[in-house]
């Protein structure tokens, strides 16, 4: 399978995978939600594995880290203005806090990978030069 085709598949498969939690979330039934990551974590292994082999260069490299820091600057962004805009409007009738706090975890722990992994990958990638 070619890659192009890989993602939009995976993609589909995530989006019914997050479907099936979110039903298992609201029908109060474990089982449903732990089924459905399961489910969705094996079909996106076997979709992976299923990929033809892509030649990549420095240019698809510099590509895809590019991306993977945009992506991750914007949803710490996102979720941060999503956690002050849930602060806002949070009051006695609706109390937001749990979602707030979760956000922060989230974002905490964002932040603590991506500190330990470039560092790692400064330590490890430097090599023995001069």
């Amino acid at each position: 399978m070619r890659k192009n085709h890989a993602t939009i598949v995976g993609i589909v498969v995530f989006i019914a995978m997050c479907a099936g939690i979110m039903y298992g979330v609201r029908s109060g039934n474990a089982a449903v939600s732990v089924f459905s990551f399961l489910a969705g974590a094996v079909l996106i292994s076997l979709l992976k594995r299923g990929v033809d082999s892509v030649i990549e260069d420095e240019w698809t490299r510099l590509v895809e880290q590019k991306t993977a820091n945009l992506t991750l600057n914007v949803t710490s962004i996102l979720f941060a203005i999503i956690g002050l805009v849930l602060i806002t409007i949070s009051g006695p009738g609706q109390n937001f806090d749990q979602a707030v706090f979760a956000i922060a975890g989230f974002l905490i722990t964002l932040a603590i990978v991506h500190i330990a992994t470039t560092i790692y990958y400064s330590h490890t990638l430097r090599g023995n030069g001069p």
